[in-house]
């Protein structure tokens, strides 16, 4: 084996290129990739298999282009040909930590190294990665009786951290082992502590929350958050698609297992970063784009969102508030998933946050939520509709058209509610609820027309009444018309309304005294001059149906006005 000395001075030579550079870039970022997924996972795991593999595909690109790779060493750092590829803080875990602790100065992966042989140099540095209490061997033992034909690897005598060596001291002789006894003795009684009283070690309440509040920080510290710096920086400075992919293969599992165990703060920092990454993707590397997207599109599936549905129960504001931030970084596609979670949901208040999300995904994209629309549960299709009516557009005002034509007339009148404040540009498309077999729709649909004096309105009213085209022919709903049509109509509605008042051949036999009385009340409501003189005529009318009709309003002005 060379000596240090020499070794230092061929990687000094002349400095690396910049493809040597990012191909060594490339090795360093598997091997911390791989790392990561060994720490993490089973040593069969899928996470642990691939990055094996990536590492390996690395490594071999790079020693069959540049020839040996080698990192010298010092405590938070890793140098290549002189100059700093990685540093780190000098810590437990640390991939410059953890070989220097150990003495290597330098370590050199050489060309023919195999699969094998760098899984078994992985299962090492992670063992070894962090000393444990009672440490069995370390690293460099390890190394050494591995004995890796391809990996080798230069140890100081003298190294930052190393024990001071032993010095053997004269043993006492017989006399002087007696004093040093008695010594110890005389020593040991005059530095004896006092018993401690149980009730020193007793806690205060303050002292007893901030035990528990430090246990309930730490049961939920996620464990993976770390690592996905790692994952995340890869993808930052990784620009080949077959380093991007392995590495989004990876971000979607850690993706999974956050929500399953409720670590929405590591979910939602990979939601964040990953658009971030994909916003700097789309001038530079427009290829990743299509790549990033099936990652959201995967993230926002029905298998990966799943978890939901069984976190309900026990979440706190906080973790509402952050399943919020989660989901409305999703794809529009994830309306699916989250109208069958609200659906599931009893809670008022988780229900109003998933219609909030849908709210905003169906800003982005209007489709997801209008296939919802379509499936045959009443209550989830009312839902829906009512966060169609908080879209803006001519496409939710044509997709609420077609709803209040619903089989349900819950999802009809929830449907209506948005069109009517939106004027009265297609009222004659809406007129025919005015017969809808819902009190409540006909009751909505004639207080708005009624809101204002309107010629569409009127003219609708009044060939609906004056031709006799309603279908329903019970008295309350025809006296209601009648009060519409004096609240919305003009003087052109008078000559109609006096016909209907004190004529007679032409009402419907069944229908006459509601017409009348209608038609009195719909005087009434218009309150101009030209009205009330047509109720003092019918007041002194032969027919005693009108006159009786027209003295009772009448007489009720009267009251109003003393009133």
């Amino acid at each position: 084996m060379a000596s240090v000395e020499e070794k230092q001075s061929e990687s000094t030579k002349s400095g690396p290129s910049e493809e040597e550079w990012q191909a060594a870039e490339k090795v360093l970022t598997s091997l911390q990739l791989a790392r990561k997924n060994y720490s993490l996972y089973p040593e069969n795991h899928v996470n642990c298999e691939r990055a094996l593999e990536q590492f390996c595909l690395q490594l071999d690109k790079y020693l069959r282009i540049h020839g040996n790779l080698r990192f010298d060493l010092a405590k938070d750092k890793l140098l290549f040909q002189g100059e700093v590829i990685l540093s780190e803080p000098a810590e437990e875990g640390n991939l410059p930590f953890t070989l220097f602790r150990d003495g290597i100065q330098w370590l050199e992966l050489q060309k023919g190294i195999d699969s094998k042989e760098v899984e078994q140099f992985l299962r090492l540095l992670n063992k070894y990665r962090i000393l444990s209490d009672e440490p069995e061997g370390d690293l460099v033992t390890a190394l050494w009786e591995a004995r890796f034909p391809h990996i080798q690897y230069y140890v100081a005598d003298m190294f930052w951290g190393a024990e001071p060596e032993f010095e053997p001291t004269p043993s006492p002789t017989a006399g002087e082992e007696d004093a040093a006894s008695l010594e110890e003795e005389k020593d040991s009684k005059s530095e004896c502590f006092p018993a401690i009283e149980p009730a020193a070690l007793k806690m205060t309440p303050e002292e007893e929350a901030e035990l528990r509040e430090m246990v309930r920080r730490e049961e939920k510290r996620d464990p993976v958050y770390e690592y996905l710096d790692v994952l995340l920086d890869s993808l930052m400075e990784l620009r080949e698609k077959e380093n991007f992919v392995p590495i989004l293969e990876a971000l979607e599992e850690v993706f999974h297992d956050s929500l399953a165990r409720k670590h929405f703060e590591t979910t939602l920092k990979i939601l964040k970063s990953v658009h971030y990454i994909r916003k700097t993707c789309a001038s530079e590397s427009t290829w990743a784009l299509p790549l990033i997207d099936n990652f959201f599109l995967t993230a926002s599936s029905a298998k990966s969102l799943r978890p939901l549905q069984t976190a309900w129960m026990d979440m706190d504001t906080e973790e509402i508030e952050h399943t919020k931030q989660i989901l409305v970084l999703l794809q529009p596609e994830a309306i699916q998933t989250l109208g069958g979670i609200l659906l599931e949901t009893s809670s008022l208040r988780l229900q109003k946050m998933l219609m909030e999300v849908i709210l905003v995904l169906a800003h982005r994209d209007l489709k997801p939520l209008e296939a919802m629309l379509g499936r045959p549960e009443e209550e989830l299709v009312q839902k829906l509709v009512y966060v169609l009516g908080r879209l803006d557009g001519d496409r939710s005002t044509q997709i609420l058209g077609r709803m209040v034509r619903h089989p349900s007339a819950r999802v009809r009148h929830e449907a209506l509610k948005p069109l009517l404040t939106r004027g009265l540009t297609d009222i004659k498309g809406l007129f025919h609820l005015i017969e809808d077999e819902s009190d409540a729709i006909r009751r909505l649909v004639l207080r708005h027309l009624g809101q204002d004096r309107n010629k569409v309105t009127e003219n609708l009213l009044l060939e609906y009444l004056e031709q006799g085209k309603l279908k329903r022919s019970d008295d309350e709903h025809i006296i209601a018309c009648f009060r519409t049509l004096g609240r919305c109509g003009s003087p052109r509605s008078i000559p109609f309304l006096r016909k209907t008042l004190l004529g007679r051949g032409w009402l419907p036999s069944l229908q006459k005294f509601s017409y009348r009385q209608g038609a009195a009340f719909a005087l009434q409501s218009m309150g101009t001059k030209e009205a009330q003189e047509v109720l003092e005529e019918a007041s002194k009318s032969l027919f005693s149906g009108a006159r009786g009709i027209a003295r009772k309003i009448i007489e009720d002005q009267k009251k109003q006005r003393k009133g």
